[in-house]
């Protein structure tokens, strides 16, 4: 098994308990192998067989005949240990590589059976953006070809461009990279002027920023995305050269009589994206009205609609990310669920219009489509938003600033000629080596 499948297995096993709807269903693989045979040969005899079982795993059941699909994170360890050849020990009898070859292919089959038939997901717990993923969401919700405010949690900027091609020929031999947090020049970078970041949000004790309990919205900080909101759209380089939906949004009807009906499908197109979701005639009307009435009072189209939007990008709507996949919920709500999970696993941002679309015609949820969709945005260059954001929480990378090792013992810690200082290859390094990967 190449390395890209591995990680489109990695991706698919977690994406599956992230995006798993209730709905979907697969009928288990097919017995094309003789799985109990392996176990009975290779396995049982440290997992199972008299009384014998190692690292907690007992296989002996599964060698008589057992269904596997019924663990599924069983199902999946089984799999990496034959996969990474680290069972059977190298002292022991080895799997002939045609059966190995066999049995990672029919595993590998069991495994998406089984994460598609089990339905004891957790709903997501209802939490707002965090720090990252809002700036992510603003940027793609205007199509903005700058910065909204810089993100040194973002360590590694891609000073070389590489990663577009990367994704899709692979890592260059040579490319030029440089650290937010500990060089000033990389955080100079194009931005929207005057617009600075609300605090960064505290991490769980695992080193994630996504857990709902350290995600509230206390009335201080609604207040502050309020005025963050109405410094963006008010910033002196928001305009038709910054935003890549000026054209089509913000620049005034050429007929004025079709006012009222232009913008009411301008605010539709754009309160769907930005809430992930269709829009109801109650809310679509509450905007509209609101946008019509300034516009009538002489106020130039542009600036009520930058009010607008100042309204919607500070709306608990946009800030928050909840879904329902219970009974309630109807097909139509529940793909447009499974759309903004998908886009704020992978993008860490809005469900693009491919994804919308799919969710309003009731297919994303289709097995095959949606693994187009998981393939497509795993060649998206919005893929280096997972990158930045994912492993450096992993590896809590954020702690390398803060070590103070004696300088006497570890000088090259604080600077080592001819580069800048060790602490930045040590992030840079394993962030690149997650990239290749």
């Amino acid at each position: 098994m190449n390395l890209a499948t591995k990680v489109r297995l990695a991706v698919w096993a977690v994406a599956g308990i992230l995006l798993a709807l209730p709905s979907v269903s697969a009928k288990p693989a097919k017995e094309t192998f003789a799985l109990g045979n392996l176990f009975a040969t290779h396995c049982i005899q440290c997992h199972g067989k008299d009384g014998k079982v190692k690292g907690k795993v007992d296989l002996l059941k599964y060698s008589e005949g057992a269904d596997l699909t019924e663990d599924s994170e069983l199902l999946q360890a089984v799999l990496d240990v034959i996969d990474f050849g680290e069972m059977p020990p190298e002292d022991e009898e080895q799997i002939p590589l045609e059966v190995r070859d066999s049995a990672l292919e029919h595993l590998q089959g069991l495994l998406k059976a089984a994460l598609a038939e089990d339905a004891e997901f957790p709903v997501t717990r209802i939490r707002r953006m965090n720090r990252f993923q809002y700036a992510n969401a603003v940027q793609d919700l205007l199509g903005l070809k700058v910065s909204v405010f810089p993100l040194p949690e973002r360590m590694m900027r891609d000073r070389s461009g590489y990663f577009a091609k990367a994704i899709k020929e692979g890592m260059p031999d040579t490319l030029t990279v440089s650290s937010r947090p500990l060089g000033k020049s990389g955080l100079i970078e194009p931005r929207l002027s005057g617009v600075g970041p609300f605090p960064q949000d505290l991490r769980a004790e695992h080193g994630y920023d996504n857990q709902a309990d350290h995600l509230s919205l206390s009335p201080i900080l609604m207040e502050a995305f309020f005025k963050l909101s109405r410094t963006i759209v008010r910033s002196s380089t928001f305009g038709p050269k910054s935003v890549g939906i000026w054209t089509d949004f913000f620049q005034a009807p050429a007929d004025t009589q079709k006012t009222p009906q232009i913008l009411s499908e301008r605010l539709r197109a754009f309160l769907t994206k930005a809430f992930r979701k269709p829009v109801g005639k109650e809310t679509l009307t509450r905007y509209h009205s609101h946008a019509l009435g300034r516009i009538e009072a002489g106020v130039p189209f542009e600036d009520a609609m930058k009010e607008v939007v100042s309204a919607v990008i500070a709306s608990p709507r946009f800030l928050y990310l909840y879904d329902s996949l219970g009974e309630e919920a109807t097909e139509p709500v529940r793909e447009h669920f499974l759309a903004s999970r998908l886009s704020f696993f992978l993008w860490g941002s809005l469900p693009d219009g491919e994804l919308l679309d799919l969710a309003r015609a009731g297919t994303l949820s289709d097995p095959k489509v949606l693994e187009g969709q998981v393939d497509r945005m795993l060649s998206d260059p919005k893929l280096k938003r997972f990158c930045d954001s994912f492993p450096t929480q992993w590896l809590q990378l954020d702690r390398i600033i803060s070590s103070v090792p004696d300088e006497k013992v570890y000088p090259d810690f604080y600077y080592a000629p001819p580069s800048y200082r060790t602490t930045m290859d040590m992030m840079m390094e394993p962030l690149l080596l997650f990239e290749t990967v």
